[in-house]
C-alpha cells in the first residue's frame, strides 16, 4: 500500500516535470509555462529572446522578465515548454494546459513578430478567464487559433448550458403562447 502511494507520488511528480526546460535552453518563439498556485493552474508566455516574455495579463499584454513572469511571491517556479501536435491520446491523459493536438507551424521568428505586434498594438481583448486569458495568447502567437486547453473543458460546458438555457426558455414562451 505505501509503496504503491510513493509510485503514484513519483508519477505525478514526473507529469508535473514534463516538459521542463532550463533558461539556456529556451529559444525565441518558444512557448512556454509555469504552474501557479501549487499546479492548480498554468500561466503561459512567448519567450522573445534575451530573458524576456511577452504574455497577457489580467490587465494587458506585457513584457517582462523571466524571472517576473515565473515569480509567484517568494518563490521561482521551473520553466516548462509547452507541446504541440501531440497525438490525440496522450492530449487527452496527459495535464490539461501543457500540451495541444494543434501543429507548430510558424517559425519561431512569425511567432515573435505576432507577440511584439500584440505588445505593441492594442494587445488581445479584454482578458476573461475562460475566453481569453494568457494560454489563448500563446497559442494565437504559435499556431494562429485562441485555444487553451485548461479552460476547454469548462468553457464547452458552459456553452452547453446555455444552449439547454435557452431551449428551455423556447419551451416555456410556447406554453405561455397556448
Amino acid at each position: 500500500m505505501v509503496a504503491a502511494i510513493i509510485s503514484k507520488f513519483f508519477m505525478v511528480l514526473m507529469l508535473l516535470s514534463w516538459n521542463e526546460i532550463r533558461q539556456e535552453e529556451l529559444i525565441p518563439g518558444e512557448h512556454i509555462y509555469t504552474f501557479r498556485r501549487c499546479g492548480l493552474y498554468t500561466h503561459h508566455g512567448i519567450y522573445i529572446g534575451e530573458g524576456y516574455v511577452i504574455h497577457f495579463t489580467r490587465t494587458r499584454v506585457d513584457k517582462t522578465s523571466l524571472d517576473s513572469f515565473r515569480r509567484e511571491g517568494e518563490k521561482l517556479h521551473p520553466l516548462h515548454s509547452y507541446a504541440y501536435g501531440r497525438p490525440l491520446l496522450e492530449y487527452q491523459l496527459m495535464r490539461w494546459g501543457t500540451r495541444s493536438i494543434l501543429p507548430d507551424a510558424k517559425s519561431p521568428e512569425e511567432v515573435v513578430n505576432k507577440a511584439w505586434e500584440l505588445y505593441g498594438g492594442d494587445g488581445f481583448g479584454e482578458y476573461n478567464l475562460i475566453d481569453n486569458n494568457c494560454e489563448h495568447f500563446a497559442t494565437f502567437c504559435k499556431t494562429g487559433v485562441r485555444a487553451s486547453a485548461q479552460t476547454a473543458l469548462f468553457s464547452f460546458c458552459q456553452h452547453k448550458a446555455k444552449d439547454v438555457e435557452e431551449w428551455t426558455m423556447g419551451i416555456l414562451k410556447r406554453i405561455k403562447l397556448n
